[in-house]
């Protein structure tokens, strides 16, 4: 016999309350609209979820309250609902990881006294259009095709000869908007996408999400995530 749809939806709801209440360390008193929209506020969840899981409290309420039969509650959510709920609650108890999402990625990365043909080369063969700069082990800026188009714009004489010479020469040519952001290792998708489309403290968004192991600017790069894997990481929230 296919299971109530009531007792579906429930068993997903007490999960997904249970979870909020470990994560949030939260009290007996707290309420579960009060941890939906702090769960939202420090990014492990989508705004548009907590109001969803506002809106399945409610609908527990009904549940809960309603009449009951052979142990089962007689309401029943519709099939979308259940599906909805256990959704959210995967994407809490079992978040994509970023990386997982964006898949197996070599970073290209140059240091400032490299030849500035180095990245050109690589744009010109592969489909690359930003390329974090480390002097050493520090993270020093992102080379973006944008920075680049200036600095060809620039430099580029009246004979048609370009008369940069290094990586640091082109990289002079970034403005605010060509900025990174960092990123551990365990990022989620969600915590990627945030990253992606929260504005700096200019105004601007970053350009580039990079992960490291720990997330610091003095690690190795593991993966880059730009506009352009939006797409995919919302379709993995």
């Amino acid at each position: 016999m296919a299971e109530n749809r009531g007792t579906a939806f429930l068993a997903a709801f007490n999960d997904i309350e249970a979870y909020l209440r470990d994560v949030l360390n939260a009290k007996k008193s707290d309420g579960f609209s009060w941890m939906a929209n702090l769960v939202a506020k420090k990014g492990l969840i989508s705004r548009e979820y907590a109001a969803d899981l506002k809106e399945f409290a409610e609908l527990r309420n009904a549940i809960s309250h309603g009449e009951y039969r052979d142990f089962k509650p007689i309401a029943e959510p519709l099939p979308e609902t259940v599906a909805d709920i256990e959704r959210i609650r995967d994407v809490l108890l079992r978040p994509a990881l970023a990386i997982s999402v964006l898949g197996a990625q070599q970073v290209v990365t140059f240091a400032p006294d490299d030849d500035i043909h180095s990245p050109l080369t690589t744009l010109r063969e592969s489909k690359i259009s930003q390329f974090p700069i480390y002097d050493g082990t520090k993270y020093v800026g992102l080379l973006t095709t944008n920075a680049i188009a200036r600095w060809v714009a620039a430099d580029l004489s009246a004979d048609d000869k370009l008369n940069a010479i290094t990586v640091a020469e082109a990289l002079h040519y970034s403005e605010s908007q060509d900025q990174a952001v960092f990123l551990p290792r365990t990022a989620t998708a969600l915590s990627a996408l945030n990253a992606l489309t929260t504005p700096l403290d200019d105004g601007t968004l970053p350009r580039a999400a990079i992960f490291t192991e720990a997330g610091h600017d003095t690690q190795k790069p593991l993966a880059v995530a730009t506009a352009s894997d939006i797409p995919s990481l919302l379709k993995a929230v």
